[in-house]
């Protein structure tokens, strides 16, 4: 069902648009008519900055991870879980935009060829999960922690988590104080891939052919991000450091030339006291690698030295 709380669903526009048509047959309907161009067009504008992916990668099929549908708030997320015979660490991976579970499948494994539990999920509207009426990072934060409370704890000894790219700024955002769970208590490490940590640039962008909008749009966008997750956030709030500070030892992987995020999410990270543990490798890319000689031996390194 297409459930929408910050932009109209599909008979709330016919329904303007029959306004919109009803106005032009009565005497100054033209007045209420642009009106309801207004009106219409600020729910263009919405539905894209709520839009989710227009295409993704398709979902994990290696036998080695088991298949297993959490459901959050009946909603249904696709896991991919591995569990290694008995207690060990626990990783957690988090795509990226237009990503998906497939991709990483060589990662994972080494993780779970040191010893590591391995769960990946495919986000709202990527791969096999169902698609969601106006996707937020909030949303999927909201499903992260829905998988957490479905495992089991006793068979894990530590968790830490894998974000890339927008993966990263869920992963941080998870670090926010008004988030809690029995993971936040037994939390080990951070692995960070050429991530986003800041929300503002990539709105800039986004927007960037209507610019001279700027300040409103700002003000649409957070009306509909504090309607859509009850809460009440400034614009700070969906930034680094206020979107959240993680504490923990944190790997910090950086395609030196990134062409999707560049080096400005680099940078705010390195300017903070975070316990980082920073790499910028000039021949990875933001996302083709899905095997990457340099990258690998630094997270087996820190697998070494940090996890098990």
């Amino acid at each position: 069902m297409d459930k929408r709380v910050a932009t109209y669903d599909g008979s709330q526009i016919l329904a303007i648009i029959f306004l919109l048509f009803f106005f032009q047959l009565i005497p100054y309907g033209y007045i209420f008519s642009i009106f309801c161009l207004l009106i219409i067009s600020k729910q263009i504008i919405l539905r894209m900055i709520f839009l989710g992916p227009p295409n993704s990668r398709p979902t994990l099929n290696d036998p080695r991870w088991e298949k297993i549908i959490v459901e959050n708030d009946g909603f249904k997320i696709v896991t991919h879980q591995n569990w290694v015979k008995g207690n060990a660490p626990l990783v957690l991976f988090i795509h990226g935009w237009q990503s998906g579970s497939s991709r990483f499948e060589n990662r994972m494994s080494l993780f779970m060829e040191r010893g590591c539990h391995t769960i990946i999920f495919d986000l709202r509207s990527h791969g096999e999960t169902e698609n969601t009426p106006e996707w937020t990072a909030g949303k999927i934060i909201s499903d992260v922690k829905a998988i957490m409370s479905t495992l089991d704890q006793d068979k894990i000894t530590s968790v830490s988590m894998y974000g890339h790219s927008l993966g990263g700024f869920v992963c941080i955002g998870l670090h926010n104080k008004k988030h809690d769970g029995w993971w936040m208590n037994n939390f080990g490490t951070l692995i960070l891939e050429s991530p986003m940590v800041a929300y503002s640039p990539v709105f800039l962008e986004s927007i960037s052919m209507i610019s001279f909008m700027e300040p409103i749009l700002k003000r649409w966008a957070l009306n509909g991000f504090n309607k859509i997750h009850q809460d009440s956030l400034s614009w700070d709030d969906i930034d680094f450091p206020q979107w959240g500070f993680p504490k923990c030892p944190t790997l910090l992987l950086q395609a030196a030339n990134d062409n999707r995020l560049g080096r400005f999410h680099w940078d705010l990270l390195n300017s903070s006291e975070m316990n980082l543990n920073s790499h910028l490798l000039e021949t990875l890319s933001h996302s083709v690698n899905e095997i990457h000689t340099e990258r690998d031996d630094l997270i087996i390194e820190w697998i070494n030295n940090n996890i098990n």
